[in-house]
């Protein structure tokens, strides 16, 4: 039950992060275009969620049961909030590049 309980506010924690993150991003959109965009790429944020489902199996395998459903968590606000916001897009091609 613990490990529930984690989970979810972990989805929580992902999901105002995700907000954060978004927010950061609108208010200072010619710095972040730069970090965002590569080779007419552009990068969302939702791509944070996914990274850290790529670090689950490394914690599973080091038995980081906890660590596991945090960043399980994290991963699923993340790309919760990106799905409501923008889609379920990780990755677009710009016009005109």
């Amino acid at each position: 039950m613990q490990e529930v309980a984690i989970f979810l506010v972990a989805v929580f924690l992902g999901f105002f992060l995700s907000k954060f993150i978004s927010f950061v991003y609108d208010s200072y959109p010619e710095k972040f275009e730069k970090i965002t965009t590569k080779k007419g790429y552009h990068f969302h944020h939702s791509m944070y969620g996914l990274t850290s489902f790529f670090a689950v199996p490394i914690m599973i395998d080091n038995n980081h049961v906890l660590t596991t459903f945090v960043l399980l968590g994290l991963g699923f606000g993340i790309i919760i909030e990106h799905t409501i916001q923008c889609g379920f897009i990780f990755i677009t091609k710009r016009e005109g590049d």
